[in-house]
């Protein structure tokens, strides 16, 4: 660890001595937690500074002198986490990030439009094989950018790509048969490992990046729904608005909104995992940051 945050566990180890109900063996594995708790939280993508923030708030559920400790340095800490240095991204630039990257994904699913491709008819069987290939990339690298992947970690999440795609659109599946809805099923969970190791940055043999991973699925799933129910009263709105004035934006619900809405919600979502664990607040503030600017542009529409 850094010698600043040797620095900080030293102090907090220092205010934990001075309880006589604690013991040296007691402190020593509360600190071996909280050393735990800040490998995790720095191997999700969290500087050291808001690592060891949290985790002294979650030993803090444990031993109530640890929670005292945090509440008397807790200004000194987030005046710590307000001024981002200059090699930490700072979160707008994350933010900025998983948009353009939620937009790039939004284009990728319409672009085999262009070709005559479209989600219903004979080329329905093309989606159901490269569906996950045009969106999944984008949330990849999403997480290499965020991680700074090393170049071998890049080149093995990109070759994996290319083989899927390769496997998907090679084998000569038959059209509508159960063994091409098999394979874009297997395809989809191999893909979804392989976004795992772009998100541990290719730590991949660590328990502790793998359990993260595992929390991580979890709660971007979540995220994924409220999205898709958000985004439903969305669609909902744009019908009644403009069914009200005559008009039928069927067509654009379904062949616009919604698929660039999916895509999209797969890299935002895990924009907003990753806020949810930079920023102890609720996750209200952030999905209105969202919705507002949507809603806005639904209605000018």
């Amino acid at each position: 660890m850094s010698a600043p945050i040797e620095g900080r566990i030293d102090e907090w180890r220092s205010y934990l001595a001075h309880s006589p109900a604690l013991r040296p063996d007691d402190i020593a594995e509360l600190e071996g937690h909280l050393r735990d708790q800040i490998d995790g939280l720095t191997g999700s993508g969290l500087s050291p500074d808001e690592a060891f923030l949290i985790a002294v708030s979650r030993i803090g559920r444990i031993d109530e002198l640890s929670r005292e400790y945090g509440r008397e340095h807790a200004d000194r800490l987030w005046k710590q986490l307000i001024a981002v240095g200059p090699d930490e991204p700072a979160p707008r630039r994350g933010f900025a990030l998983a948009l353009g990257l939620a937009c790039g994904a939004a284009v990728a699913v319409k672009v085999p439009a262009l070709f005559g491709l479209t989600l219903t008819g004979s080329s329905a069987d093309f989606f159901l094989r490269n569906a996950l290939l045009l969106v999944l990339p984008f949330l990849a690298v999403f997480f290499l950018v965020r991680r700074r992947a090393a170049s071998p970690v890049i080149l093995t999440v990109a070759a994996a790509f290319v083989a899927a795609a390769a496997v998907m659109n090679a084998f000569p599946f038959v059209a509508g048969g159960a063994t091409q809805l098999l394979a874009a099923i297997h395809v989809g969970v191999v893909l979804w490992l392989v976004i795992g190791v772009a998100y541990t940055g290719g730590r991949w043999r660590s328990t502790t990046a793998r359990m993260d991973f595992i929390r991580f699925t979890g709660e971007w799933f979540v995220y994924v729904v409220l999205l898709g129910l958000g985004g439903g009263v969305l669609a909902g709105l744009t019908i009644g608005v403009f069914s009200a004035i005559g008009m039928d934006p069927s067509m654009f619900v379904v062949e616009w909104l919604l698929p660039c809405g999916a895509a999209g919600a797969v890299v935002i979502a895990a924009w907003l995992v990753e806020a949810k664990q930079s920023v102890i607040e609720n996750i209200a503030p952030v999905l209105t940051r969202v919705f507002t600017p949507c809603s806005l542009l639904s209605w000018w529409r």
